[in-house]
């Protein structure tokens, strides 16, 4: 057992990456203060509103057809203050401050947008601080912002539509860099004039723009994956839609990067953005008629599954290989892959087994390191008239891409066409990713598509956040989640309309699920700590009813598993179980096949069944019309005999009580080998399930399925009852409620005898606990325990010694 030290995480910047085009951030009153007072537009105001030509020292607030035709601040001509020596005409105006956030870790370009107004206009502007004459802008130093001019001098995104033309000036503030996403930066500006001989300058401030220059200094580790297909792997969701509800896919991606290649439909080498590691935002996708510069007005499913999968890591890359009206079963064509000839490889698939070591080697060279997890592959829709050679092809794809990239384990994610293009097809797209080994599959149910073919903007949205919860949890966690954009969709008229996507839908070939259609997807409602949403059940009154969900699970380290369970009545019967084998080779979980389940059985009470026995609960009992979460774990096998102490503990959410005051409803002693195990086993009669899991080994994974809103770590104390995290998650305890002081191991002094006792941790396995002793608070020595009845004893004798100290240390190990 090997133990470590807190890790320390450092973010590093890539150097190289290219440069996008600024965003801009409109100042108005929702962002800009005065001198950090709020602005108004009641009476009295600190400004006045669409008044000019005054000398009240102020900013007027206006709304005009510059700009952006909506709001702007300018300050007045006021009267010189000769007392001060001022011989020009301008307002004193206090500060105005707008304050900006921006979306990731990294150095950003700031720039403030004006009017110079042929020369007569500028304005003072400084990051952090109140600008001074160093910080004036005029026309001769600031860069002309027109969009239509030539050359262009700055470019922004659509974010910015500039109606001041060639008076329209960005003033180059410098940069800012930020330490992690979403932090915030101020500017201050202010109407300084910027010479004496002009009389009449006007301040006039619309906003500010940012360009994300790159990633913090020093080496990254990337979570990198691969998106390949055809058109609607490329993407045919439009920028321009994302409005409204959908509103927050629209910008840069925090923490996340792609490489993009479409070398049939683009290939322009000299874009900065082609080939190349670049901020992902919507636009690296190429539909047909569409042309140049990159970042377009398409993108596809990984702007939704980013969203997802920056929950998980730290930086998400995709390499996307993606070209529209592509084959796989072509000989010799397209992605068609080289076996059994090395001569007959498509030109796609030569392109993305080059594209993709080019990618991952770009980011070693700037000394960023990387974990590929696995490839999203979505196409097909061009091998309809031939579905009985695809199967095949794609089983040589899968493995000689594997081999080529020296990954022979590398996971395969087949996403379902849409549903009115391959109701015949789709069945074969999903017994394709159950037959390939490390392999599964993401659902289009209930997705639109504009042509019948290509998914609208929103179905784009939704498949993306089923794909990156796909890639997120491997298939860890499952909670069947409603849709990610609020249940909306467009509908052909472009309005947003209710969009409940599987409500009392078919749970077969939903994600790695496959069933006798009996098991469907619900909705629920909340039930004490039980949050509602969308939870499986079977659709008849009539069962039992089976299904499983296979390869899904990491269980080769496992060490719990756990679900939510919801009795209807006192008879229900629900099971789930690590389905240990299949007897008869059906594909399909029979109760007789589980290698370790827990549930709830007919007979009223709570149930943990390995294998071919089933241990009850000693008279503990279900309710009906309540949500349960039960947990079975499981630790280490005895070296010796191979067998593991299985417990399984139960809450009920819907009354927020933890049964049989925490202690284990069940037990019992027997071999657990989650390695061996085809995947999850369901047997359902009169209930439903949801949150359905297993727990990784070590303190991550136990905050992450039991304590998910767990705020501290590991050395930290949440529930402020003396232990710290660490310490709760050795002991077995719960870190978010406090414990008894009694409850907590403490030294007692006997005569002479001074001991500590501490139990038998039921972590026994990854925690190392060690105890020290000192004089004087200075040096201190470890102590070696001795093993009493269930614990780990600290003897000491106090004789002639006039003080003594202890201190205990927890280290959780690998």
């Amino acid at each position: 057992m090997k133990c470590f030290p807190p890790f320390s995480f450092f973010f590093w910047a890539v150097s190289g990456l290219s440069q996008a085009q600024f965003t801009f951030i409109d100042a108005d009153l929702s962002n800009t203060t005065l001198a950090g007072d709020p602005l108004t537009l009641e009476e009295p105001a600190n400004y006045v509103s669409g008044v000019a030509g005054s000398t009240d020292n102020l900013w007027s607030y206006r709304f005009a057809n510059g700009f952006e035709g909506g709001a702007y601040f300018e300050s007045d001509s006021g009267t010189p203050n000769v007392d001060n020596g001022e011989s020009n005409d301008r307002e004193s105006t206090p500060d105005l401050i707008t304050t900006i956030t921006l979306p990731a870790a990294g150095s950003y370009q700031i720039v403030a947008i004006f009017s110079n107004n042929s020369g007569r206009r500028d304005i003072a502007a400084n990051i952090g601080s109140s600008p001074g004459a160093g910080n004036v802008f005029n026309r001769d130093n600031s860069f002309n912002a027109d969009q239509d001019a030539v050359p262009l001098e700055i470019e922004f995104t659509s974010s910015y539509t500039n109606g001041r033309g060639d008076t329209a000036s960005a003033a180059n503030l410098g940069t800012f860099t930020t330490t992690s996403a979403n932090e915030e930066v101020s500017v201050f500006v202010n109407g300084l004039a910027s010479t004496d001989e002009i009389d009449d300058e006007r301040t006039r401030f619309d906003g500010l723009g940012y360009e994300f220059l790159g990633p913090p200094a020093g080496p990254l580790h990337h979570d990198v994956f691969i998106i390949a297909g055809q058109s609607n792997g490329d993407g045919r969701g439009l920028a321009n839609e994302l409005t409204g509800p959908l509103e927050d896919f629209s910008g840069v991606q925090s923490n996340a990067i792609i490489y993009y290649s479409n070398p049939g439909r683009y290939g322009d080498l000299s874009d900065p953005n082609y080939l190349a590691w670049v901020p992902l935002e919507p636009g690296y996708s190429v539909a047909p008629r569409e042309e140049g510069p990159l970042p377009t007005n398409s993108f596809g499913h990984e702007i939704a599954a980013a969203t997802i999968l920056t929950q998980h890591f730290e930086n998400v890359a995709f390499i996307k290989v993606t070209e529209g009206g592509t084959s796989l079963t072509l000989t010799g064509q397209d992605w068609h892959p080289p076996i059994p000839d090395p001569d007959e490889a498509g030109r796609l698939y030569t392109d993305l087994v080059t594209v993709v070591p080019a990618a991952l080697q770009a980011l070693t060279d700037r000394g960023d390191t990387y974990t590929l997890h696995a490839l999203y592959w979505h196409q097909g829709e061009s091998d309809g008239s031939r579905p009985e050679r695809y199967p095949a092809e794609m089983e040589r794809f899968v493995r000689s891409f594997r081999t080529d990239l020296g990954k022979p384990n590398l996971r395969f994610v087949v996403g379902a066409l849409a549903p009115r293009r391959g109701p015949t097809f789709i069945p074969i797209q999903w017994q394709v990713s159950r037959d390939l080994r490390n392999a599964s599959f993401v659902s289009s149910l209930g997705l639109r598509t504009t042509d019948g073919t290509h998914f609208d903007t929103p179905s784009v949205i939704e498949m993306g956040l089923r794909v990156g919860e796909a890639l997120a949890q491997q298939g860890r966690v499952l909670d069947f989640s409603e849709s990610g954009f609020e249940n909306t969709a467009l509908t052909e008229e472009g309005d947003f309309e209710d969009f409940s996507l599987f409500e009392d839908a078919t749970l077969n070939q939903q994600g790695d699920f496959s069933t006798a259609n009996e098991i469907v997807v619900i909705n629920t409602d909340d039930s004490g700590d039980y949050s509602g949403g969308q939870a499986i059940a079977e659709s008849a009154t009539t069962g039992p009813h089976s299904g499983n969900l296979r390869r899904v699970l990491p269980l080769a380290e496992a060490r719990a598993m756990k679900a939510s369970f919801f009795a209807n009545d006192s008879d229900s019967t629900l099971l789930l179980a690590g389905w240990g084998q299949d007897l008869n080779d059906d594909e399909v979980f029979d109760e007789d096949e589980a290698g370790l389940g827990m549930g709830l059985g007919s007979d009223g009470l709570f149930r943990l069944r390995v294998g071919a026995n089933e241990v009850l609960s000693s008279n503990v009992s279900y309710q009906s019309n309540n949500w349960y979460e039960l947990t079975a774990t499981w630790g280490e096998p005895d070296p010796t005999s191979g067998q593991s102490v299985i417990s399984l503990f139960v809450t009920n959410l819907t009354t927020s009580t933890i049964l049989n005051g925490g202690a284990a409803v069940a037990f019992t002693t027997a071999e657990v080998a989650p390695a061996a195990w085809l995947g999850t086993g369901i047997l359902m009669d009169n209930g439903a399930m949801d949150n359905i899991g297993v727990e990784g080994p070590g303190f991550q994974g136990w905050v992450e399925n039991r304590f998910p809103s767990l705020e501290g770590g590991a050395t930290e104390d949440d529930d402020s009852d003396g232990l710290v995290n660490s310490f709760e998650y050795a002991y077995g305890l719960n870190p978010l409620v406090a414990n008894n002081v009694e409850d907590s191991p403490s030294p007692t002094l006997n005569g002479d005898e001074f001991r500590l006792s501490l139990p038998e941790f039921p972590r026994a396995e990854d925690v190392l606990v060690e105890v020290y002793e000192s004089t004087d608070l200075l040096s201190w020595d470890l102590v070696d325990g001795v093993e009493g009845d269930g614990s780990r004893d600290f003897i000491f004798s106090t004789t002639d010694i006039p003080r003594l100290f202890l201190s205990t240390s927890l280290e959780i190990c690998e």
